[in-house]
């Protein structure tokens, strides 16, 4: 029996909560003042660099994005004493003017964003400040109104009682703290100040993907721009496809018994090994670029349903300094994945503030089914081969075409202007991302519960706020018993969800 194993991993970084603090700019001396100061809030950045092994982009969500009011608090810089705050909101809190033009964009294409808010404090006596923001408080006003030093300003709780009032319910009011100390003068008058904020919560997502041995019933490749399915062309639609390449390149039976590294042919039609009648050449042209393919698949086999991510521990408690850890935490909370359908992957996302660890569990059904997929990805290494005078073409168009027959191709001829082309690729060579169910799976007998039992997640230093770390959990068989064995790999480290100005 195959083990069965769920493999967890998760991309962390360590934030470092710390002041951002600019060079300061010397009075002249004599001079004294007050004016209007403006502040940017910057947590509308969606995008940044993961500061570990070059591994992409971690993106905030839309919602993650939002600021929907904010307390600003002025210290002074020197002795830290309370000079003022004041609370913003509707009309006195506007998105700043300043775009962000996210290419590519995470959904596709190009997007521009607004890179922030701004709020402007007026009547401000001129100085070197330290100055704290606290985007989408949760707790009341009164916290905040009663508020007169530093260490009392860091001390309020945010959160709930509840995960919905924590986070579920107020997913684009997560609550955002940043600081900056900077001098406000006649000369620095005219320039905001702008103010990076970290998000106190940790984004933290699970997939969970069925991965047990199922048996194929057929299936197909798609290509991007084809007119058809099949892999077949015309001379006049290669040229299109293909762009610019070389015409006739000689191929032998020699270049067709290729293999990869796993003895996989480099050269096949969907699978079915081809030769060359009688031992001759046959003309070819090579893809150059990585062709787009969709793979159409129907498989018999298991799948989730009524699937349901149970999370022990979450800490739904926060004070404003997120170094320090606050007595609040769930004894679990329950989660539907995100699509909430019947599948080969989910997705579940959540949040936490700062915790060590948490415990998790899956649990749900087992579905026998007979179900079609769907899966994008890229093809290098192809190319289409002159079928001279036209048999195996017409033997493919007309769905002549047994299981595991060898494909012959005749031999001689260079592309004439009514020349086709059959395309030859190693699909083992496919790079495929995740498969999606297209239509309705037929289901088979009644289905099968299963649980995982409790597992625990520990990144290394914890989950820290203002990160965003991804699991994935892979079923690999149908559990005898109803029970999963659970194995978790060692945590990689990635990257944070930045909201600072880029």
């Amino acid at each position: 029996m195959k083990t069965k194993n769920i493999f967890l991993t998760a991309i962390s970084a360590l934030f470092i909560f710390a002041a951002c603090t600019e060079e300061k700019i010397i009075d002249e001396p004599g001079v004294s003042g007050k004016g209007d100061l403006v502040i940017e809030l910057s947590p509308s950045s969606v995008i940044t660099k993961a500061a570990a092994e070059n591994k992409g982009y971690v993106y905030a969500t839309e919602e993650e994005l939002n600021v929907q009011d904010c307390w600003i608090f002025v210290f002074d810089q020197k002795d830290g004493e309370y000079i003022t705050s004041e609370y913003f909101a509707g009309d006195n809190l506007s998105e700043a003017e300043h775009d962000y033009v996210d290419n590519p964009a995470p959904n596709g294409g190009s997007q521009t964003y607004k890179k922030g808010y701004k709020v402007t404090l007026t009547g401000l006596d001129y100085g070197t400040y330290d100055f704290w923001v606290v985007a989408n408080p949760t707790e009341s006003n009164e916290a905040y109104k009663s508020c007169q030093s530093l260490d009392a300003l860091k001390e309020i709780i945010e959160g709930g009682d509840s995960y919905q009032t924590a986070f579920a319910d107020k997913a684009n009011q997560l609550v955002k703290v940043g600081n900056k100390s900077a001098t406000f003068n006649a000369t620095t008058v005219a320039s905001p100040i702008q103010i990076p904020l970290t998000q106190l919560a940790a984004r933290v997502e699970l997939k969970v993907r069925v991965d047990i041995p199922r048996q194929l019933k057929g299936g197909e490749y798609v290509y991007e721009g084809f007119p058809n399915a099949n892999g077949v062309l015309t001379n006049t639609e290669i040229d299109k496809l293909t762009g610019t390449h070389v015409r006739n390149e000689d191929v032998t039976n020699n270049d067709l018994q290729q293999t990869d590294g796993y003895g996989n042919y480099l050269y096949t039609y969907f699978g079915h090994p081809v030769t060359i009648s009688g031992d001759s050449k046959v003309k070819a042209i090579r893809v150059d670029n990585a062709l787009k393919v969709t793979k159409q698949t129907t498989y018999s086999g298991y799948l989730l349903d009524n699937i349901e991510l149970t999370v022990d521990d979450i800490r739904i408690k926060s004070e404003l300094d997120p170094l320090s850890v606050v007595v609040g935490q769930l004894d679990g909370s329950v989660f539907k994945p995100l699509a909430d359908e019947i599948s080969t992957t989910y997705l579940f996302k959540f949040y936490t503030y700062t915790k060590d660890d948490l415990t998790i569990s899956l649990s749900g059904e087992l579905q026998k089914a007979k179900y079609s997929v769907s899966q994008m990805g890229t093809l290098d290494n192809a190319m289409f081969v002159n079928d001279k005078d036209l048999v195996l073409v017409k033997k493919i168009n007309k769905g002549d075409v047994k299981d595991g027959e060898v494909l012959t191709f005749g031999g001689g001829g260079g592309w004439g202007q009514a020349a086709t082309g059959v395309l030859l690729c190693n699909q083992d060579a496919w790079t495929a991302v995740d498969e999606e169910i297209t239509g309705e799976p037929v289901l088979e007998g009644d289905p099968k519960e299963y649980s995982s039992g409790s597992v625990t997640l520990k990144p290394k230093n914890g989950f820290q706020v203002g990160n965003m770390y991804e699991a994935s959990a892979l079923i690999q068989s149908v559990p005898a018993t109803g029970s999963l064995n659970i194995v978790i790999e060692n945590i990689q480290s990635g990257g944070e969800i930045n909201f600072g100005f880029n």
